[in-house]
């Protein structure tokens, strides 16, 4: 059943169609067991059940038959931005049932483009929505082409940077900052004005960061973990790595594909953008929790990035897949400076 506050809010034109505020047992299944990515990375998040229960205010547009989701699209709502977290369907609704496929998709495409339509003409519940956005591989054409369908546009371009170390080094000036009135000056003074910047994730910590001997803070980061399987690494030989990955030494220390562990570290901070200290930060910070792989997304436009990305040995995954870009596609009532900078929150990602 649809959650009767939207009645009357958005005119859902089928009602095979519904907006519900709580995720269904169906929901909670279909995205558990959804893979992400086509041509380049492709990969499922196994700690999706656990995600779905930490979303920030979010609005799960379902497609349902027979008490049985098919497809769904969830906002996360944020001050008139929403962000689209989950957007997947089920392999039967693509390719069989008693809708046929042309049906299926002229209903899928009229259905989405009256409600973003709406809810940027009208809001949704008595809330004004300012804009959608969405993260997107330019090598998943068939999601960047329907986003385009939809009036998304790009706005910005995200870098996803490896760093590995089979054997982090440990730091003594690495810290755990237990205090967000420690960093939140300098969180909201370095990150407050970046295109979709909230904290609602990242005040919820933990933090991690490097002092000097005085006990000043010189480097700083939001700590992240998320565990996957990886069905294809990025690159050209991706397919064939994920494959051999178990034989081989070393990177086999990095990659589990069938379960594997990493650090999303986000709100990254050092002093001066030296690379020397990104260095330290993010050994220390494998060195501490006893992994061997981070994944920073950062908007390649980002100062640090820039400063640092040439400078910095990023290690043995970086020389093999290199780096990833996503696009931030946007449909929006209002144009967005091309010149801010994108904020990554990491549980976005992950």
């Amino acid at each position: 059943m649809q959650d009767s506050k939207f009645q009357n809010q958005i005119d859902l034109q089928s009602s095979i169609f519904k907006l519900r505020e709580k995720a269904s047992e169906s929901l909670k299944k279909l995205l558990h067991h959804t893979t992400y990515g086509t041509n380049g990375a492709c990969y499922r998040h196994l700690d999706t059940l656990e995600r779905i229960e930490e979303l920030d205010n979010p609005l799960h547009l379902s497609l349902n038959r027979n008490d049985k989701v098919l497809g769904n699209c969830t906002f996360c709502r944020r001050n008139g931005d929403w962000y689209i977290r989950f957007f997947t369907f089920e392999t039967s609704f693509r390719s069989s049932g008693k809708i046929n496929k042309h049906e299926k998709k002229s209903k899928l495409k009229a259905e989405l483009t009256n409600f973003f339509n709406s809810a940027l003409e009208n809001g949704v519940n008595e809330e004004k929505v300012n804009s959608f956005y969405a993260y997107i591989e330019p090598k998943n054409v068939r999601s960047i082409q329907m986003s385009e369908n939809f009036g998304f546009q790009k706005c910005a371009t995200v870098i996803t940077q490896t760093y590995s170390r089979i054997k982090p080094k440990k730091t003594n000036r690495f810290v755990e900052i237990k205090n967000w009135d420690e960093i939140k000056s300098s969180i909201e003074s370095n990150f407050g004005n970046y295109s979709y910047y909230f904290d609602a994730y990242t005040q919820q910590g933990p933090f991690y960061g490097l002092k000097n001997d005085k006990g000043d803070l010189i480097a700083f980061c939001k700590y992240n973990e998320a565990t996957w399987e990886i069905v294809r690494l990025p690159g050209k030989s991706g397919a064939f790595l994920t494959k051999i990955i178990p034989y081989i030494p070393f990177l086999n220390k990095i990659i589990n594909p069938t379960k594997h562990t990493f650090i999303a570290p986000e709100a990254v901070w050092v002093k001066d953008n030296n690379p020397s200290l990104v260095d330290e930060l993010f050994s220390g910070l494998l060195h501490k929790k006893n992994k061997t792989l981070i994944l920073w997304w950062t908007d390649k436009k980002d100062t640090l990035f820039k400063s640092t990305v040439k400078k910095i040995n990023w290690g043995l995954l970086h020389k093999l897949v290199g780096q990833t870009e996503v696009n931030v596609m946007r449909k929006a009532n209002h144009k967005l400076d091309e010149n801010l900078v994108h904020y990554v929150s990491c549980k976005d990602m992950i």
